[in-house]
């Protein structure tokens, strides 16, 4: 657990800025959830990783959060992969995604026809 005192806090105009930006692609975020066309998930999940940059409690919060500390474990255990490969691993990981998605699909149907 991080300690607010080992931070360093950003000014007030960056942070307004930043949750300028938060909002925005929360919104977006939103209106993606209710149409297909906008990859909601994805803007709400860059809305989080800001947000959590200007904020330390909801750094906190996250850091709490399973799921998110195996993305954080993913992502700075690729810092030292050059800009190509860190585009075949994002790849990568949108595939398994995908089949993962469809394996739950197919799993949940497989339980209503029985």
């Amino acid at each position: 657990m991080k300690l607010y005192e080992e931070r360093e806090d950003k000014p007030v105009i960056v942070k307004l800025a930043v949750l300028a930006i938060v909002a925005l692609f929360a919104l977006i975020g939103l209106l993606g959830l209710l149409l297909p066309v906008i990859p909601g998930v994805l803007f709400l999940g860059l809305a989080a990783l800001l947000l959590s940059k200007v904020s330390h409690r909801f750094s906190d919060f996250l850091d709490q959060q399973p799921h998110w500390r195996k993305v954080r474990d993913q992502l700075h255990s690729s810092r030292f992969l050059t800009l190509a490969e860190r585009t075949k691993l994002a790849l990568l990981w949108a595939a398994r995604g995908i089949v993962d998605g469809i394996a739950r699909i197919a799993s949940a149907v497989g339980r209503r026809t029985r």
